[in-house]
């Protein structure tokens, strides 16, 4: 499943090369993978471009369609600026002798020496997944492990296929296109122009945009495998499965073979106990994200950012101005029962009632 490849001078590093797209042509008319497009929140279809929320109906569509001849191949579906082409391999045959393969190299080594096909050297130009469905999920073809998600799968092959290696990081990506996405992580975040919020890539930031300040009018919609019910956010499609087909999915922690119920606990117990990433260089400590660890580093740099427009206090963090502001409401009716006095918020009056009349606190918080 290589896509790597020498590139011309004239090709950008996230487009294929001349070379690749002659092999992936050759693949698609002498095979019968299934190619498709993934645009992160819908699946398309590679020949008419129609648009589908589950891979599954999408690849059955597209067995509707006729492979073109080779020729029509790279001039119409896979003309010069296309990046790789993402195939399905579950049922892949040779098209001449109709002899089963489980892998994309397999196969184009049959057909050279089986049946004479031509390569170039270069890369396969395709990125093979295997996606027949087992028991609802998604498996890795090259070491069988259980997805969710076709988005975590395609994510998860970076392991096993590693074409460009981050300089920053050392992290390794099937693809350029990828790795330019991940650099994005690098890059200082992008910070969300309607709220405060900063993410760490372009993608989590639109879909931060969505979600928040469009409705989610634009959002994708998870389909559940087993019925009709769509959802716009993937824990609640866990919940459906377990409450409505009473199927539960347990994350094991690679390293200490924990297990949690969740994804987002096991990247929790990852980023704190398994991972630099999220680790003060000041004091070692680590944190379960990035956004914990950031506003942990406040407390070693000093900054006070959150300032009060009243009578010009600084403090370090939003939910500590949010507090003093209430010292600042104020109210005529916080008038202490015991003792008559009268206060201009409620900071002042807990305080008085704490230290002079400890009782009339609790009498006057249980009305």
């Amino acid at each position: 499943m290589q896509t790597g490849g020498r590139k011309s001078a004239f090709t950008g590093i996230w487009e294929m090369t001349l070379s690749e797209r002659q092999n992936a042509a050759t693949l698609l008319d002498n095979t019968t993978v299934t190619p498709f497009v993934y645009c992160r929140y819908y699946f398309k279809c590679f020949f008419c471009h129609q648009q589908y929320s589950n891979i599954n109906n999408l690849l059955e569509h597209t067995l509707t369609h006729e492979m073109p001849d080779r020729a029509t191949i790279l001039k119409e579906l896979i003309p010069k600026g296309k990046r790789t082409v993402k195939v399905d391999i579950a049922n892949l045959k040779c098209k001449i002798c109709e002899r089963m393969f489980t892998d994309i190299n397999q196969i184009r080594e049959h057909l050279i020496s089986e049946h004479n096909i031509s390569f170039t050297p270069s890369g396969n130009g395709v990125v093979a997944y295997n996606l027949a469905p087992k028991k609802g999920q998604f498996a890795c073809h090259v070491c069988d492990k259980m997805f969710q998600t076709f988005i975590l799968l395609n994510r998860h092959l970076n392991v096993h296929f590693c074409n460009a290696i981050c300089e920053t990081c050392g992290a390794g990506f099937i693809t350029h296109q990828r790795l330019l996405q991940h650099k994005e992580i690098h890059s200082g975040g992008y910070p969300c122009t309607k709220c405060n919020k900063v993410y760490t890539t372009n993608s989590n930031l639109k879909y931060h945009i969505e979600k928040s300040h469009q409705g989610g009018t634009k959002m994708r919609m998870l389909r559940c495998t087993h019925c009709s019910e769509r959802f716009t956010e993937h824990f609640r499609k866990l919940k459906h499965l377990k409450e409505v087909h009473g199927i539960t999915f347990i994350f094991e922690c690679e390293i200490c073979k924990l297990v949690f119920p969740s994804r987002r606990s096991l990247t929790m117990h990852t980023n704190k106990y398994h991972s630099l990433k999220t680790q003060c260089e000041v004091c070692k400590k680590n944190f379960s994200c990035i956004t914990t660890l950031k506003k942990h580093m406040i407390s070693h740099t000093g900054e006070r950012n959150f300032v009060c427009k009243i009578c010009a206090k600084s403090y370090r963090h939003q939910k500590s101005l949010k507090q003093h502001s209430q010292i600042h409401d104020t109210t005529d009716d916080l008038i202490c029962s015991d003792c008559g006095n009268c206060f201009p918020n409620r900071n002042d009056f807990n305080k008085h009632v704490k230290d002079w009349h400890r009782r009339c606190l609790l009498d006057y918080n249980a009305c």
